[in-house]
């Protein structure tokens, strides 16, 4: 019988804030305005380290500033579904990642799209994660994977 190998579990803090954030922002499409409220909350309950708390902090409130410039380089990767009838789950993951990726020197892109495909897949299923995978190579690809500020 053929030996399967289960992927390990990452528990980087990377993923950790990642998975908060989107969390906190997606408690936000259904009560605009909570989403430091909601991350607070959350990072309480689940007894987080300060690492990813601050991290999805970032996340949270670089996307709240910065939430119609990262809607217009979605729809301008992904012209045919307007950014208004994505589905939440696929709308936050691409607004937060768009925003690491455009205005966080800390973070490599590949690791921030490595974690939004592994999230969409676990949240929206495979269409979501070919979405986001799709959207989030050509932002890399245009912005030449760098920060733009």
């Amino acid at each position: 019988m053929p030996v399967t190998r289960r992927r390990a579990v990452r528990t980087d803090p990377g993923l950790a804030a990642r998975r908060l954030a989107l969390l906190a922002l997606f408690e936000d499409e259904f009560k605009p305005g909570s989403a430091a409220e909601a991350l607070e909350r959350l990072a309480t309950e689940r007894d987080v380290s300060d690492e990813v708390r601050g991290h999805a902090a970032r996340i949270v409130a670089g996307v709240a500033e910065h939430r119609p410039d990262l809607d217009a380089r979605i729809a301008q990767q992904a012209p045919a579904i307007p950014v208004f009838e994505l589905g939440r789950v696929e709308r936050t993951i691409l607004r937060s990642a768009v925003f690491e990726m455009l205005y966080s020197a800390a973070t490599p892109s590949g690791e921030t799209i490595r974690d939004a495909v592994s999230l969409a897949r676990i949240y929206a299923g495979d269409t979501a994660r070919r979405l986001v995978n799709g959207v989030l190579g050509s932002i890399s690809r245009s912005s030449g994977g760098g920060v733009s500020r």
